[in-house]
Parts: C-alpha cells; sequence; structure tokens
C-alpha cells in the first residue's frame, strides 16, 4: 500500500477457497485481490480472522414461502384445528390461515425470514407467494414489503403462485398477472391441485401462456405427493419444449416420481433432462403431511444430467413446525435422504451444490465467483473443510453482500477430526 492509499475496506485473513489457503481483499464492494498473504499486514476498515475456514460465494435458498413462514403461532390465536395431517383439512386450515394475513403481518414475517436466512450465510432466496381469491394481493404485497426492506441484504426473487388453482380458482389468473406486472420474477403453478386431467392440463397451459406474456421463468410445485397418480411432470417436460423454454423451468417436490414404475420412471427423467427442467427437492418433506412429500429420484435425476437442488419448503407454518433455514443442516438431510453416500465421499460436494451452485441455477439466479474484479458477496465459514462444515455444530458465520459485512451468527465450532475438543464443552 503506497503512503496516499486509503485502508482497505475489508480484509479477510487465514481463509480456504477451492483446498487452497488465501486472504480477501475487498475495495469498492469489489474483490481487489485473493491470494494466499495478500491481506497480511494492510490497513482496513474491517477485518475477519477466518482461523483455516471457508470462504464461498453465498448460499442459496432455491424453494420457500416467506408469506406463510412464522405463522404456526397463529393457529392457536385464530382457533384453528391444532392436530392435523391429511390434506384436505391442512388445505383448509391454509385457507383459514391466509384469509386473516395483512400486508403489515406478512412483511414482518417475511423481513424476519429474510434476517434469518442472511446470517445462515444466504445470499438469495426463491420464494413462492400465495396469490388466489383467499389472500388476493394482501400476501403478495407484504413480501415484496419485505423485499425492498431488505434489498441489500437477501436478493429475493418471487414466484406468483396460485395455490388454490387456476380453473377451480378462476380470478387468481388475473390477480398473477398483476403480480407479475408488478415486479414478480416467475409464475408458479400447482396443476395437481385442479379437480380433473383436463383441468390439470389447462393449468400448466395457463402458466406457460403467463410465462409466455410476461416473459418470465416457471417455478411449478408438481406431483407433490408420493402418489403414482401424480403425473404432470411428463406434461410439463413437453410443454417446456414446445414452448422453447428449455433452462427456464423449475419443478418442486416431484414426489410422485419414486412410485412410478422404473421404466416409466426412466422415460419421464430423459424429458425432464431434455427440457432443461431443474428440480428442486425439499428433504424434510420425508415426514408431515399425509400422502407423503419423499424426496423424489434424486440420485436418478442427477445421473441422466439433470440439475437438483435442495430448498427448505415450508417453514414454522401451516405444513412444518420446524426449520431454520441453515442450508448446512438442509444439505446434511439430504446427503441421508437422497442418499448420497459412496466410497469416495463426493457426495459431500454434491450436497454442497444443492444449496450453492445447484440452487442457484433452480432459483434463476446467478451463482457468484470469488475472483479479482468481481463483487464482494461472499460468506465467510468456520470450518475449513467440507466435511466439518456439514457437521453439527459448524460454527459461526459472516455474510459479505457488496463488500460489507450485512449479517453473522455465532456458534461454536466443534470436529471429532480434533481429539482435545471436548464436545461437552459445546455451547
Amino acid at each position: 500500500m503506497t503512503a496516499s492509499e486509503p485502508p482497505a475496506d475489508l480484509v479477510i485473513e487465514n481463509a480456504v477457497y477451492e483446498g487452497a489457503a488465501v486472504d480477501v481483499v475487498v475495495r469498492g464492494g469489489l474483490i481487489a485481490a485473493l491470494g494466499a498473504g495478500v491481506g497480511t499486514g494492510l490497513p482496513a476498515r474491517e477485518r475477519i480472522s477466518a482461523r483455516g475456514g471457508l470462504v464461498a460465494p453465498p448460499f442459496v435458498e432455491p424453494h420457500s414461502h416467506p408469506d406463510k413462514a412464522l405463522s404456526r403461532h397463529s393457529i392457536r390465536r385464530l382457533g384453528l384445528p391444532e392436530r392435523l395431517v391429511h390434506r384436505p383439512a391442512m388445505m383448509q386450515r391454509q385457507r383459514d390461515l391466509k384469509a386473516s394475513f395483512t400486508v403489515e403481518d406478512v412483511a414482518a414475517r417475511a423481513g424476519t425470514f429474510l434476517r434469518l436466512a442472511a446470517s445462515q450465510g444466504t445470499g438469495t432466496v426463491a420464494g413462492q407467494v400465495d396469490i388466489d381469491t383467499v389472500t388476493g394481493l394482501t400476501s403478495f404485497e407484504g413480501v415484496m414489503r419485505a423485499r425492498e426492506e431488505h434489498a441489500g441484504l437477501v436478493d429475493l426473487l418471487v414466484t406468483a403462485f396460485p395455490q388454490e388453482g387456476l380453473v377451480q380458482d378462476p380470478g387468481a389468473y388475473d390477480l398473477v398477472a398483476e403480480a407479475l406486472a408488478a415486479g414478480a420474477h416467475r409464475v408458479g403453478g400447482w396443476p395437481n391441485n385442479e379437480r380433473t386431467e383436463q383441468d390439470r392440463l389447462a393449468h400448466l397451459d395457463q402458466v406457460f401462456a403467463l410465462a409466455e406474456r410476461f416473459g418470465v421463468g416457471i417455478d411449478v410445485n408438481i406431483d407433490y405427493f408420493t402418489d403414482p397418480s401424480e403425473r404432470m411432470l411428463e406434461p410439463l417436460a413437453e410443454r417446456t419444449v414446445a414452448h422453447g423454454m428449455r433452462g427456464l423451468v423449475n419443478a418442486n417436490h416431484v414426489g410422485a416420481l419414486e412410485t412410478y414404475a422404473d421404466d416409466d420412471a426412466r422415460r419421464v427423467i430423459e424429458k425432464v433432462a431434455a427440457a432443461g427442467i431443474t428440480v428442486t427437492v425439499c428433504p424434510s418433506n420425508l415426514g408431515g403431511s399425509l400422502p407423503y412429500r419423499g424426496v423424489s429420484r434424486a440420485n436418478e435425476l442427477l445421473a441422466a444430467g439433470v440439475v437438483v437442488a435442495a430448498g427448505t419448503g415450508n417453514m414454522q407454518d401451516n405444513w412444518q413446525p420446524f426449520g431454520n433455514l441453515d442450508p448446512l443442516d438442509l444439505a446434511r438431510l439430504a446427503w441421508h435422504a437422497f442418499p448420497l453416500a459412496d466410497e469416495s465421499d463426493a457426495g459431500i460436494a454434491t450436497a454442497w451444490d444443492l444449496v450453492g451452485a445447484y440452487a442457484a441455477r433452480a432459483a434463476g439466479a446467478a451463482y457468484g465467483e470469488l475472483r479479482p474484479g468481481a463483487p464482494a458477496d461472499l460468506v465467510v465459514l468456520a470450518a475449513g473443510t467440507l466435511t466439518d462444515a456439514l457437521r453439527n455444530e459448524p460454527g459461526p458465520r459472516w455474510l459479505v453482500r457488496g463488500g460489507r459485512v450485512v449479517a453473522s451468527r455465532s456458534g461454536e465450532l466443534w470436529t471429532a477430526d480434533e481429539p482435545d475438543t471436548d464436545p461437552a464443552g459445546v455451547r
């Protein structure tokens, strides 16, 4: 540094990136230097000592519902049934819940959701927002308010999601169109929720019509449950090719695929791969409502070249009492559920990609790259290997956006690879 050169905005010392020891120097929101020792002795306004921990692009949450998140406490407040597991009753309870939503309520809960995501090292969230004749645009307006209030912290990509249907809820089409005109990023759908096969296909056709009308991608929930009668993934793939939307469609859940006969599954998977559809699976869907939603045929999809991501889905709401938005918890659960175990441990790197590069593809977002001249958007972990990062307890994290530390979490790092560490002392 010359005598006239100001201090760096941020220096991250003693980190690990792609297996190499590096420092990261940040100036003006960009990575100014990245390499071994480049930050040693360099004055900086802010400094992070990674102590051999990983540095990487921020995590990506590819499938969530920020409008519903943290609303579970309202079940008791509204006097709604508390012990439900079957789909029709839970769908009715969801309608009753969202009928009580206000813009202010949604914005507050979605804001908490986004701050929690940031504290876990997530820089981009793809969120589906219910739009129908029950909630109207209330949920959408609340989430968009939270998105604006948290700009610079987390990039929120909003899907206009007609959960109640497009055919059986005919007013939803115009509401979804209004949301897309107001800035929603993608059009959503759930064709299986319609009453007849004809209506399900019509639902898909309306989704593609909206996507073409507004020039946006598609983010649909499809074949949710482990029910072999759910068969909308194949027509989704066929329409994706027919409409020239390869690479612009994400399918969530896809649980029924695991119940198909092997030959049927193979045929559908080949069509999904040819259409460039990404698939987002929610590992926490192993339990919850009946019938179960499953984890699809994740390994077969990956082997066919399909980009598969892991998403949170619901969090502390009508459908799911748990969830903490920790992408490393999600990746570890996926490693067990898919499963990704193998003799070489290559599945550990795949688990990381499920909440990183693959998740970005599913969300329709760019995945960052750490290099000089690139935006200084990154996450710093205490763990020094992917394996340690996926173990519990992974320790503190820092989220850097635009060259500033915008969120962090505390904690103690523990790994059994350190024989002098006492797990009983972990807080």
